[in-house]
Formats: C-alpha cells, sequence, structure tokens
C-alpha cells in the first residue's frame, strides 16, 4: 500500500488561507469585532486599549473551545483520539462540510478506527471540489482495505477490498496521473486474487474432506454390515448346533429306555402254540371249503343240517362224584 508523504493515508488537508481568513472574520464577528481595520477611527487611545484588551480576552476564551487549529494542533502532536474528538465537536455545528469530515476521516485512521474513518471519508465525496473529491476516495480505499484485512471472514473481506478497489479507480479518473492510487489498486487486485484463490482451495479441501469423510463412513457401514451378518450366522449355527444335540439326547434317551415299555407288534405278542392253531384253523377252513366246493349239492345240505343239529345238542351234565368219606345222612 502506498500514501503520500511515506504514510498510509494522506494528510489531513489543512484549511487554507482563504478559507482561514473566512473562518477568522466568522470568530471575530461574532464578538461583533470588525475584522479588516487596523485601528478604529476617531477612537481615543484609551478606548483603542480597552477594545484591544478585551479582544485578546475573548479570544483567549474561545481558545478551549472547539477550532480547526486546535483540532490540527492535536493531530500533529499524534493525539488523534483527541482530534477528532475535536473534529466531531466542529461539525455538530457544521455538518456539510466536506473538510471537517475529511479531517474527521484522516484523524480516526491514523487512530486505526478504520470504520469511522471509511464513513467521514465517504461523507467527503459530496465536496464540489475535484482534487478534494480524489483524495477522500483514495483515503477511503486505504480505509477499506484494512477493514478487510481486519475482518477474518473471507466474504466480508472480499466485499471491503472489492469496494476498495472501486474507490482507487474512482481515484484514477478524477486524476489519471496518480501513481499512488494505481499502484494500491493493483496491490489489492493481486491480494483480491489470492484470497480467492484461497477460498478456492478452501473449499476444495473441504470437498475433499466431506468425500474422504463419507467414503470412511461408507466402510465403517459396511464393516458394521458385515459385522452384523457374521453375527447372524454365528447365531444360526449355534441354534443349528443346539437343535442337533437336543435331537441326539432324545434319541440316546430312547434307546436307553426298557424293552418291556417299548410298544410292540401284535403278533410279536402272540406265543408260537398260538400262531400255531391259528395257521392250523386257516388250513382246515381251507380244506373245508375245497371239499364243499367238491362235493354235490345234496351232500353240501345234508352235512349242513348235519352240523346244525349238532349245534343243538345240549352238552351232557357231568356226573358229580361221590365222596365215600363223608357220612350218608338218611334224613
Amino acid at each position: 500500500m502506498r500514501t503520500h508523504n511515506n504514510a498510509m493515508h494522506r494528510q489531513p488537508i489543512q484549511v487554507p488561507a482563504i478559507a482561514r481568513l473566512h473562518a477568522g472574520r466568522t470568530a471575530c464577528s461574532a464578538f461583533g469585532f470588525p475584522h479588516a481595520r487596523p485601528h478604529a477611527v476617531g477612537l481615543s487611545p484609551r478606548l483603542r486599549i480597552y477594545l484591544a484588551c478585551l479582544g485578546c480576552l475573548l479570544l483567549a476564551t474561545g481558545a478551549g473551545l472547539a477550532s480547526p487549529s486546535s483540532a490540527l494542533r492535536e493531530y500533529k502532536a499524534g493525539n488523534y483520539d483527541q482530534a477528532l474528538k475535536e473534529y466531531e465537536r466542529l461539525l455538530q455545528k457544521k455538518t456539510d462540510d466536506p473538510r471537517l469530515h475529511f479531517n474527521a476521516g484522516t484523524a480516526a485512521y491514523r487512530n486505526r478506527q478504520f470504520e469511522e474513518a471509511a464513513k467521514q471519508f465517504n461523507a467527503t465525496l459530496a465536496a464540489p471540489d475535484l482534487k478534494l473529491q480524489g483524495l477522500a476516495y483514495y483515503n477511503e480505499g486505504n480505509a477499506l482495505y484494512h477493514l478487510g484485512e481486519q475482518n477474518a471472514d473471507p466474504k466480508q473481506r472480499t466485499e471491503a477490498w472489492e469496494k476498495a478497489l472501486q474507490n482507487y479507480q474512482s481515484t484514477m479518473k478524477l486524476n489519471p496521473q496518480d501513481p499512488d492510487a494505481k499502484f494500491n489498486y493493483e496491490y489489492v487486485k493481486k491480494k483480491l486474487e489470492e484470497l480467492k484463490q484461497q477460498q478456492q482451495q478452501s473449499q476444495q479441501d473441504k470437498q475433499d474432506q466431506k468425500q474422504d469423510q463419507d467414503q470412511q463412513q461408507d466402510q465403517n457401514q459396511q464393516q458394521q454390515d458385515q459385522q452384523k451378518q457374521d453375527q447372524q450366522k454365528q447365531q444360526d449355527k449355534q441354534q443349528q448346533q443346539a437343535e442337533q444335540q437336543k435331537k441326539e439326547q432324545e434319541q440316546q434317551q430312547a434307546a436307553q429306555q426298557p424293552d418291556q415299555q417299548k410298544p410292540e407288534p401284535q403278533q410279536a405278542q402272540q406265543s408260537p402254540a398260538e400262531q400255531k392253531d391259528k395257521s392250523d384253523d386257516k388250513e382246515q377252513e381251507a380244506a373245508a371249503a375245497q371239499k364243499l366246493a367238491q362235493m354235490t349239492e345234496e351232500q353240501a345240505q345234508q352235512l349242513l343240517d348235519a352240523q346244525k343239529g349238532e349245534e343243538q345238542m345240549l352238552p351232557i351234565k357231568p356226573t358229580k362224584p361221590v365222596d365215600r368219606t363223608r357220612p350218608i345222612k338218611d334224613w
């Protein structure tokens, strides 16, 4: 950044001779004294001395009030905060004076109050003097540059520096031969390009970081899914093993039961003799059926009648044996 007179900003405008004269006239008229006359014609020497002493007294009393000269003295002494206060008090009376706005902005700039400085320089742009406008544009650009430099937010820094470039351009339009405005314009433009590159790189780094985080999350999710599948398989396997063990235990318990508790087939419960009798009965029935088939109709009828008669015969009642050892009763 370049500034005139090896400073970070241009020096405050000192009130020119005609302006100082105008200010002096205003002050004297306020006290009731004419400004242009060195003597008062027709006054006695004693009256002239009295008036002179009274004027000095009034000027001494007014020295404690805010004035462009006192504010400038504070500025030159390095009391920028006090100088700013002086100019602000003067602006309360003359709010539309662009020279006071410019000097107030210069004092604020020296006091590193860049926001206030930019505000005061911007108010100076209403000056009809094109040279003063060019100085205001230039110093406002410097103030905006430092505002952006102090701001940690890249977006707000970019906005401040872009406005500073516009101010330098306005300065060069008013004074194309201003080398400082051109130098500062190129300097801030380069800084702004570097800032934009840093923002792009930072944004790219954030995207890469987010992509890495997403990939890591996907990998973690896949690992978790795989672990769940493995756990499910392990649980299924353990359940199958438990069911197999249970089945084997049931088979072992069934094998250890006594033989009498086992259900036997009906054929296995019959004795060999009973099985032989049933076999003989079946053979006799088969032979009888074959014999019946070979008989004539008359023989078959006789056989049936004979069997029917046998069925109607009552069995003979067996005779009860007599016990000879018992005495015979004849009563």
